[in-house]
């Protein structure tokens, strides 16, 4: 401890406090970040197609509709809480989205800040649908190659 302090006192002294004190900038977006904006995405896009099918399978005269609606929701808890935790992924690593939304019919843009620097993220619709559906069959448990 008697070390640290005359260290402080002579840095102090001799008016060099730039050797005690360095300005530190946090690290620029990594491709980590970027995949888990993308991952936030999916599931965000996931959620909206499975809200809009369970409404639609409501309002259709189906005999086992019930059936199909609670086996969606299912798969929806699990979407949540698994978008709940890359939410909390994101805080960790201090990304927050600040907007999104489609720029043409094919491409969706994605505005966030991450840790003090702005980005945007643009990904095409086609291949957004492509892992979405991938990620469907997944939480299904089926094999779309076996038919």
């Amino acid at each position: 401890m008697y070390i640290i302090e005359r260290m402080f006192l002579y840095f102090f002294m001799s008016g060099d406090v730039s050797l005690m004190m360095k300005p530190s900038t946090p690290p620029p977006p990594s491709v980590e970040d970027e995949a888990l904006i993308k991952d936030y995405l999916l599931h965000d896009l996931l959620q909206s197609v499975l809200e809009r099918d369970i409404g639609i399978l409501k309002t259709l005269k189906l005999k086992m509709a019930d059936i199909y609606i609670l086996n969606l929701q299912h798969i929806q808890k699990g979407i949540s809480a698994q978008a709940w935790s890359i939410q909390q992924q994101m805080k960790r690593r201090g990304i927050r989205i600040q907007s999104k939304g489609r720029t043409s019919e094919e491409w969706l843009q994605v505005h966030y800040l991450c840790r003090g620097y702005e980005g945007s993220l643009l990904c095409d619709r086609p291949s957004l649908k492509e892992e979405i559906k991938d990620r469907l069959v997944s939480y299904l448990g089926t094999d779309l190659a076996a038919y």
